[in-house]
């Protein structure tokens, strides 16, 4: 993710920037993305002045949290479109980022807000759908896809997972990761020909 300026960060900037990140990631991981930008300046030994100078909204701290992961998900995807057989890689892609929703309840809530529906991600947004698409083209011209299934039909499954996830999130992980299964299941089944 950019900064606000396009000249290189002095060594203790980038440092502190380093650290910010890190350090709203793992409090976003336990407590979700309603954490106050006061705690996570707090927790990261900076100033909120300074947590504002390189994050000047809480969607952008969120967005640099969320970069790794869909750096991440943009790698597997192009794996999966380089197998050969595409259904086996498409269920295995959308299984994967389900689970991830399930361990990281944040990161069910920032596939949501940040990357189906934000502004920070709207050139990966563009790519992942192309190559879903493909990836589904793929898995109709195999027998395996049903006819009507389309990049929209993935995203609502997240979208739900993320319902599910955050719905349940009291009740524990194994309880959380048995509905999230569950619903991923039935979906895929749906989507199968």
């Amino acid at each position: 993710m950019p900064t606000l300026t396009s000249r290189p960060l002095r060594a203790d900037a980038r440092d502190n920037r380093e650290r910010i990140v890190a350090v709203a990631g793992e409090v976003f991981a336990e407590h979700g993305t309603g954490v106050s930008m006061t705690e996570i300046a707090k927790r990261a030994d900076v100033g909120v002045a300074t947590l504002f100078r390189r994050f000047p909204t809480k969607q952008a701290l969120v967005d640099a949290v969320f970069s790794a992961s869909v750096a991440r998900w943009r790698r597997e995807l192009s794996d999966a479109l380089a197998e050969p057989r595409a259904w086996p890689a498409l269920q295995r892609i959308i299984e994967a980022v389900a689970a991830e929703q399930t361990r990281h309840p944040a990161c069910a809530d920032m596939i949501v807000t940040s990357f189906l529906h934000g502004d920070g991600f709207r050139g990966e947004r563009r790519e992942v759908k192309r190559s879903f698409d493909v990836l589904i083209a793929r898995a109709q011209a195999e027998g395996l896809a049903a006819a009507d299934l389309e990049w929209a039909d993935v995203a609502l499954l997240l979208e739900a997972n993320a319902g599910v996830v955050m719905a349940r999130a009291g009740d524990g992980g194994a309880a959380v990761g048995a509905a999230s299964a569950r619903l991923v299941d039935r979906l895929l089944g749906a989507f199968r020909a």
